[in-house]
């Protein structure tokens, strides 16, 4: 980056991301969630914003929203019109919490808005009678279902119904779902999409197992981490033809041949190498999930390469290339329990992987341990345990937004 760049970057804190997701489990939006140490307001939603421009004055909106929109939010009693005009209307999806009574001046702001193309969401909707006279105006509403009780809820979603709707009724989210169950009755009971970390908990079902289809997978993967020898890699890969046929064609696609046509497996594995292999598996079990579990693919990638990343930055963490791929490994394998619904504990002693991966996982012990706590912190918004954890693993604070940034835009050029 140039000078100008650095100094814009070291000036921002914290930006993540948050997975808005349909009843399917496919990505429909995200929520971009930004914070600064200070800020000369003391609206956390207009500084939010702020912190947006400066952010996408360094990187393309397209990069880190993987084409989906992005929400960002507002409320009406410090709402500047002139930040949102910096964003792309078919892009970005002003949200507003409505605290007060809103008068003339914001009322026509939103028009504006409107008029300009841009979608409006209702965020934390409560039932206000000013909140109900604003729903012909919006196109999303967002319901805070983790503070309501079931009564509550479907009398708000009775509500927005009950409405006269010029064109069609607003699509409905819940909003901070952090269950399966929850998940389960807010898609049952008519919400159109669902947000918050209910997809990265695993819905554990005790005589569930690791499918015959995924059995391969594992134990290329501990042969790869064992020092296996190549004739036995190879015959895993011979007993699947679709997995091989996998690894040929990405092995033959474009700047991955090395100037040589690939016309076996032995060759395809001595061209890739077992570090690369592994990564690649890795990647592989959570495609190969299908579209349903493209979400945790993103959140799992984001993580697997950020942690690689923290630890190239560290000023005192091991920097040898091995713990690099390890960093991306641990990244990685942290939501394979959300991947196959079974205990980490379990799915971990059917993968014969180090035992500093393993601590790192279960017990968030060792450098890969603190690496992972920093990456929880970063997706929670937590600038307070984002501090700290960034401090024990010796990455500067300034660097952590722009890591995570480039993680996001690594993550999104990930092919399909």
């Amino acid at each position: 980056m140039n000078d100008t760049t650095d100094k814009i970057a070291a000036s921002l804190d914290l930006v993540a991301r948050q997975a808005i997701l349909d009843g399917k489990g496919n990505v429909q939006a995200y929520e971009l969630l930004a914070r600064e140490e200070y800020s000369p307001t003391e609206d956390p939603f207009l500084a939010s914003a702020q912190v947006l421009v400066k952010v996408f004055s360094i990187y393309q909106l397209e990069q880190l929203l993987d084409g989906k929109k992005a929400f960002i939010n507002f409320t009406n009693s410090l709402f500047d019109e002139k930040t949102l005009e910096l964003f792309p209307c078919e892009r970005v999806v002003p949200e507003f919490t409505i605290t007060e009574n809103p008068d003339r001046d914001f009322l026509g702001k939103v028009q504006y808005l409107k008029q300009s193309g841009f979608r409006i969401a209702l965020d934390r909707f409560s039932g206000q009678v000013w909140e109900v006279a604003l729903l012909r105006w919006v196109n999303y509403v967002k319901i805070d279902v983790n503070s309501l009780d079931v009564s509550e809820i479907q009398k708000l979603l009775k509500l927005v119904r009950a409405q006269k709707y010029a064109t069609r009724m607003p699509l409905l989210i819940a909003t901070r779902v952090e269950t399966r169950e929850q998940a389960d009755f807010c898609f049952a009971n008519g919400f159109d999409w669902s947000q918050g970390y209910f997809f990265m908990r695993p819905q554990i079902v005790s005589s569930r197992h690791v499918g015959n289809d995924q059995r391969n997978l594992f134990q290329l993967l501990n042969l790869l981490s064992g020092d296996g020898p190549i004739d036995e890699i190879e015959e895993g890969f011979r007993h699947d033809p679709t997995l091989s046929f996998q690894l040929l064609r990405y092995l033959n696609s474009a700047g991955m041949r090395r100037g040589r046509e690939i016309d076996s497996i032995r060759q395809a594995l001595l061209v890739l190498g077992r570090v690369p292999l592994q990564r690649w598996l890795t990647l592989l079990m959570f495609t190969s999930q299908g579209p349903r579990k493209h979400s945790l693919l993103a959140m799992a990638s984001s993580r697997a390469r950020l942690a690689e990343l923290l630890r190239m930055e560290s000023a005192h963490l091991e920097q040898a290339p091995e713990a690099l791929h390890r960093s991306f490994l641990v990244g990685m394998l942290s939501l394979i329990d959300a991947l196959f619904d079974q205990p980490l504990a379990e799915l971990l002693g059917e993968l014969k992987l180090h035992p500093s991966v393993t601590a790192a996982l279960l017990e968030r012990e060792g450098e890969d341990g603190v690496l992972l706590q920093l990456l929880e912190s970063i997706e929670q918004g937590d600038y307070q345990a984002v501090q700290q954890w960034a401090k024990h693993a010796g990455v500067p604070i300034a660097s952590v937004n722009r890591l995570a940034l480039e993680a996001m835009a690594w993550t999104a050029a990930l092919p399909r």
